[in-house]
C-alpha cells in the first residue's frame, strides 16, 4: 500500500525510477484506467517509469520505440532514408505520461520530465545494452499545449501529417499531432546524420549473416518440430521460412520486427531460396513481410524455440552476444547465447 498523498511537498523530494517486475500489473492497470489512450502494449523496446514521493505514486511514464517516419523530426535531423534506418534506435518515443488523478502540483511535470531524462539513457544501455541520443513524443493539441514539454527545454519541431501505420499503409485519422523532441547529447543531430560513423555512436552493425546449404539443412529439421499456431487459411508464408529470416536477421544484429523485415529486403535471391521463402508466379522469391514476421513473432511459442534451437545457435553466435526476439509482451525477452540457455 501506498502512504498517504502528502498535502504539501517540496519538488526537491520527488524521484523517478524503473518500476520493478512486481509492479508491472499495477503500472499497467493505471496507464489503462486514466491515460485518454489507455494502454496496449509499447511498440519495440520499452521501459516503465514511476514517479513518486514517499512511496506515493505521483505519476507514469512510458518509453518505447519511436516513429517509423516523421517529416518535421527527419528534416530536424537531416539523416538520409538509409542512416535513418540504421540509427533510428537510437530514438525513444515518450508514448505515455500520465499524471495520477489527485495530483495538482505547480511545475511538477516539467519536474518529472528532467529526472526521468536525467537517467533514461543509463537505463536504456542497462535494458537494451545501447545508449539513446534523441528523445521525441507527440502532443494532441485537443487537449494539451506542451507546457511542461517547453518547460523542461523540449524543441518544438511542427506537426505531423495526421496519419498513423497500419501493417505497411498509413492511414489518414485526422488528428494532427506537435512533435517535440529532447536531444540526450549535445551532438545529436550531428551523430546520428553524418554519414561516417561518429566516435561516441553505439555499435549497432547489421550485417548479412553466411548461411551454407549444410546451415539451412539443420536450421529446418529443428523449425520441422515448432507447431504452427496460425489457422490453415490465409497463409501465405511457410512459418518454418519466415521463423529462419527472423533466426538469421537476429543473429546478424537486427533488433525489433522492423529491423528483421528490412534485413530480409536486402537478402538476395540465392539465400532466399535457401531460406525456402515463397516463390511467386513469376519465379521470383519473396521474403515475408513486417507485419507477416511481427504476427510470427506474437504467436511463436517462444520457450518451444528455445527448446529446439539452443545447440544450433550456440554454433552460430558469439558467447557474449545478446539475442533479443521482440514479439508479444508476455514472450519477448533478450536471451543470452550461452550453453543451454538461448
Amino acid at each position: 500500500m501506498n502512504e498517504a498523498m502528502p498535502e504539501h511537498f517540496e519538488l526537491s523530494h520527488v524521484r523517478a525510477r524503473l518500476i520493478c517486475a512486481e509492479e508491472r500489473d499495477k503500472w499497467d492497470t493505471l496507464m489503462r484506467t486514466h491515460h485518454y489512450l489507455g494502454l496496449t502494449a509499447m511498440v519495440g523496446r520499452s521501459l516503465r517509469y514511476v514517479a513518486e514521493i514517499d512511496g506515493h505514486w505521483l505519476a507514469l511514464l512510458g518509453w518505447a520505440s519511436p516513429a517509423l517516419k516523421c517529416a518535421s523530426r527527419d528534416t530536424w535531423i537531416g539523416w538520409s532514408p538509409t542512416l535513418q534506418w540504421q540509427r533510428l534506435g537510437l530514438i525513444a518515443n515518450n508514448s505515455r505520461f500520465l499524471i495520477l488523478p489527485g495530483t495538482r502540483v505547480k511545475n511538477l511535470a516539467s519536474r518529472i520530465l528532467g529526472l526521468n531524462l536525467a537517467r533514461l539513457c543509463a537505463d536504456w544501455q542497462s535494458a537494451h545494452g545501447h545508449r539513446l541520443l534523441l528523445a521525441e513524443t507527440f502532443i494532441d493539441l485537443g487537449r494539451f499545449i506542451g507546457t511542461c514539454y517547453r518547460a523542461a527545454n523540449w524543441i518544438e519541431l511542427g506537426s505531423t501529417r495526421g496519419f498513423a501505420k497500419s501493417n505497411e499503409t498509413y492511414i489518414e485519422h485526422g488528428a494532427p499531432k506537435r512533435i517535440w523532441v529532447f536531444p540526450l547529447h549535445r551532438q545529436a543531430r550531428l551523430i546520428l546524420s553524418q554519414p561516417l560513423p561518429h566516435p561516441e555512436l553505439p555499435h549497432m552493425e547489421i550485417k548479412m549473416m553466411t548461411l551454407t546449404e549444410a546451415d539451412a539443412a539443420a536450421l529446418f529439421a529443428r523449425l520441422d518440430n515448432i507447431e504452427d499456431p496460425r489457422a490453415t487459411r490465409g497463409r501465405r508464408h511457410n512459418q518454418r521460412s519466415v521463423l529462419a529470416i527472423i533466426l538469421c536477421a537476429v543473429i546478424s544484429g537486427a533488433q525489433g520486427s522492423t529491423a528483421i523485415g528490412e534485413w530480409a529486403k536486402r537478402l538476395t535471391s540465392k539465400i532466399l531460396r535457401r531460406l525456402r521463402c515463397r516463390r511467386t508466379a513469376d519465379g521470383r522469391y519473396e521474403p515475408p513481410s513486417e507485419p507477416t514476421i511481427r504476427r510470427i513473432l506474437a504467436a511463436v511459442n517462444i520457450g518451444q524455440l528455445e527448446r529446439q534451437l539452443g545447440d544450433w545457435l550456440q554454433t552460430h553466435t558469439a558467447a557474449d552476444e545478446p539475442v533479443a526476439l521482440e514479439g508479444n509482451p508476455c514472450a519477448a525477452r533478450v536471451i543470452k547465447a550461452v550453453p543451454g540457455n538461448w
